[in-house]
């Protein structure tokens, strides 16, 4: 099965989804992390892609919505095509740092800050776009925090503030989240806020002991 990681920087995707792969591989399943594309070895056409995403600020692309997303939709084709259906024809639980909702919701909130649009119009629009970038997760965990909050602890984490247009944005991608998590099951809220770093493991784990498919392999290992 396949598990993503979303929300802000500073929410602790890359901890959590790190932990996850930890706690799985130790119930003996067999498990294959995929750390977020800036991260990441990437194929040589992924690396490619990835030059064409780079702008040099993280959150400001190209000043093209449309470009971005069918960049960013390349981007996840590949990785999908690469590092992600193998394993799960393999049988292997595959959890990435980051998944199509990323793309969705930076995409979105480009949208909403841009354009005059109506939310539901704009995902439909993207969902067709992500249709050529492989399936989503299965479970897509929404860690949850304030947008202000979210921002000031990736602020203290890189040791420099954002930008006022980059703290700006994010707080639309925070609405974006909002939006596609009431119109999409697949994508759940998990409300981190005040939890440590341990009490969150245990409500991410509580959250994905609702997916059949999740507590079935779980119960294998029992």
């Amino acid at each position: 099965m396949l598990i993503g990681f979303e929300g802000l920087p500073g929410t602790g995707k890359s901890t959590q989804s790190g932990k996850l792969a930890d706690f799985l591989a130790r119930q003996g399943l067999s498990v294959n992390y995929l750390p977020d594309n800036l991260t990441r070895d990437a194929d040589p056409l992924g690396r490619a892609l990835l030059r064409l995403f780079d702008s040099g600020d993280p959150f400001s692309r190209h000043e093209n919505v449309v470009t971005d997303t069918l960049l960013g939709a390349a981007i996840r084709a590949d990785t999908y095509a690469t590092d992600i259906a193998g394993p799960l024809i393999a049988g292997s639980t595959v959890i990435e740092d980051r998944g199509i909702h990323t793309l969705y919701s930076y995409s979105l909130a480009r949208l909403l800050q841009q354009h005059n649009i109506v939310p539901g119009e704009a995902i439909a629009w993207l969902r067709n776009v992500g249709s050529f970038a492989g399936p989503a997760a299965v479970r897509s965990v929404w860690l949850y925090l304030p947008a202000d909050d979210a921002i000031a602890r990736a602020e203290r984490r890189q040791g420099h503030p954002y930008t006022a247009e980059q703290r700006a944005f994010l707080r639309f991608v925070h609405d974006a989240y909002t939006e596609l998590a009431q119109t999409d099951p697949s994508l759940h809220r998990v409300d981190v806020t005040g939890l440590d770093t341990q009490q969150t493991h245990h409500a991410v784990l509580a959250d994905l002991s609702t997916v059949p498919t999740f507590a079935a392999k779980l119960a294998t290992t029992a």
